[in-house]
C-alpha cells in the first residue's frame, strides 16, 4: 500500500521526476561507465605489459631484492632448466624461461660505457612474452644464433653506432675475473621498465658463458593463460616450489609495475571523486523535488493526518517516495551502463595511440567493474533518503488544522 501510494505521487508532475530522473541516469552512467573503462583498461595496459616486459609473474632467489643490485650473480637460481620445466608443467603456465641480470662496460671501439644486462633465453621469451616485438624500435628481435645483441636505443646513441655495428662486452665472472665477448648490434628497443641509456640484451647462452655460471638465471619469467587466474596460479606455484628446499620469492605483475598500480588507484580515486560530486548535485535535485511535493500536498497531508495517519508513517511515506525516485534512476542508469559498454566492446573497444616507446596502438576495451557498478547503484538510493529526510520530517510535523485551513 505505501509503496504503491508512493510510485503514484512522484509521477503527479511527470516533468519534474523525468528532470530528476535523468540527472540521477547520467550521474550512474558517468561512475559506472567510467569504472568500467579504468577497468578495461587496467586489464589492457597489464596484458600488454604482461606480454611485452614482466611476464604474469616472476621467481628468484628470496634474497635477490636486497642483493640484486650489488651482487646480482651471488643471488642467482640453480638448475634452471630443470626448475623451468617443471614450472612449464603446471596447469594454467603457459611456459617460462630464465633471465640473467649482469652488468659490465661495453664498448664500439672508440667510445665505451657502462651497461645494465639483461640475458634471456630466446626461445622461450619468444613464447612467454608474445608481444615483447613492439619494443622494438629498429632492427630486429634476438634470433636463436649466438652473438647479437640488442641495446637501449639511447645507448646506442651514446654509442654512435648503428644495426651491424660489432661491440665489445667486458664482464666480472662469477669467481671474480675479467672476461670478454664480442657482439653484433642486431636491435634498438625502448620500454618504460628498463633505462634506454644502459639497457643490453643477449642471448642466455652467451651470458652464462660469459659470466661462467653455467645453468644459472636471476629470475623465471612465467606466462599465464588467462588474466584472471594469475593469482591463484602464483598460489599453485607456489606450492610447489615450497617442496623445494631452495627459498623462492614469487612477485607478481602489480609488484613488477610500480607505475600500473600507482596510476590505477589515482584513477579509481577520481572517478570516486566525480561520482561524488555528481551524486551531491543528484541529491540536490531529489531534495528539491520532495520539498516542492510537500509545498503542493499541504492539504493532502494535512486530510491524511486528520483521518489518522501517524507521523512516522507520513515521514516513511516520503522516504520511500525518494527511494522509489533514487532507485528508478538507478536502475535505469546500471542498465544503460552495461548496455554502452557491451555495444563498445562488440565494436571493438576505444583505440588509443602508441605508448611512448613503442610501435603498437592501444586498445581498450571497457568491461564491468563490480566494485564501481555496486558504488554507482547504491550511492543514488542512499543520496535519495538523505535527500529525501528533511522534506519527510516537514511533512510529519505540519498540522493538520493549518494544513487544511492554508490558502
Amino acid at each position: 500500500m505505501l509503496f504503491q501510494l508512493a510510485g503514484k505521487n512522484i509521477w503527479r508532475n511527470r516533468r519534474r521526476t523525468l528532470l530528476t530522473e535523468t540527472s540521477i541516469v547520467f550521474g550512474v552512467l558517468v561512475i559506472i561507465g567510467s569504472g568500467n573503462f579504468i577497468n578495461g583498461m587496467q586489464r589492457d595496459w597489464a596484458g600488454f605489459e604482461i606480454n611485452a616486459n614482466t611476464g604474469a609473474f616472476q621467481i628468484e632467489h628470496h634474497d635477490y631484492q636486497a642483493l640484486g643490485k650489488s651482487e646480482p650473480l651471488l643471488v642467482t637460481l640453480e638448475n634452471s632448466a630443470k626448475l623451468v620445466e617443471s614450472l612449464s608443467r603446471i596447469p594454467g603456465i603457459r611456459s617460462a624461461y630464465g633471465k640473467l641480470n649482469f652488468s659490465g662496460m661495453v664498448s664500439s671501439g672508440h667510445k665505451s660505457t657502462f651497461f645494465d644486462g639483461q640475458a634471456v633465453d630466446v626461445a622461450g621469451q619468444r613464447k612467454t612474452l608474445t608481444r615483447q616485438e613492439d619494443l622494438i624500435i629498429s632492427g630486429r628481435p634476438l634470433a636463436d644464433a649466438p652473438g647479437g645483441i640488442i641495446l637501449g636505443a639511447d645507448l646506442a646513441d651514446t654509442l654512435d653506432i648503428r644495426i651491424g655495428d660489432p661491440v665489445t662486452i667486458v664482464v666480472r665472472t662469477f669467481y671474480g675475473g675479467l672476461n670478454l665477448t664480442y657482439g653484433t648490434l642486431v636491435g634498438t628497443k625502448n620500454g618504460r621498465h628498463f633505462p634506454s641509456s644502459t639497457y643490453l640484451e643477449m642471448p642466455l647462452s652467451d651470458a652464462q658463458k660469459l659470466l661462467r655460471v653455467n645453468d644459472r638465471v636471476s629470475q623465471i619469467v612465467v606466462g599465464a593463460d588467462d588474466f584472471d587466474s594469475i593469482s591463484a596460479l602464483m598460489q599453485r606455484t607456489a606450492a610447489v616450489l615450497r617442496n623445494d628446499k631452495t627459498g623462492y620469492a614469487i612477485r607478481g605483475y602489480p609488484e613488477l609495475i610500480p607505475i600500473y598500480a600507482q596510476a590505477i588507484a589515482s584513477f579509481k580515486v577520481i572517478s570516486v571523486v566525480v561520482g561524488l560530486v555528481l551524486l551531491l548535485l543528484v541529491g540536490g535535485g531529489i531534495g528539491n523535488v520532495m520539498a516542492m511535493a510537500v509545498m503542493e500536498r499541504k492539504r493532502e497531508i494535512g486530510t491524511l493526518r486528520a483521518l489518522g495517519m501517524e507521523k512516522n508513517h507520513l515521514r516513511r511515506l516520503f522516504l520511500v517516495e525518494g527511494l522509489m525516485i533514487g532507485g528508478i534512476g538507478a536502475t535505469v542508469g546500471l542498465l544503460a551502463a552495461s548496455a554502452l559498454t557491451g555495444l563498445i566492446a562488440a565494436h571493438g573497444g576505444i583505440h588509443l595511440p602508441p605508448a611512448p616507446g613503442t610501435s603498437q596502438s592501444l586498445n581498450i576495451i571497457p568491461r564491468m567493474d563490480l566494485w564501481m557498478s555496486g558504488f554507482g547503484f547504491l550511492m543514488p538510493l542512499l543520496v535519495s533518503v538523505i535527500a529525501a529526510w528533511w522534506p519527510a520530517s516537514i511533512s510529519a510535523n505540519l498540522s493538520p488544522v493549518e494544513a487544511l485551513t492554508e490558502t
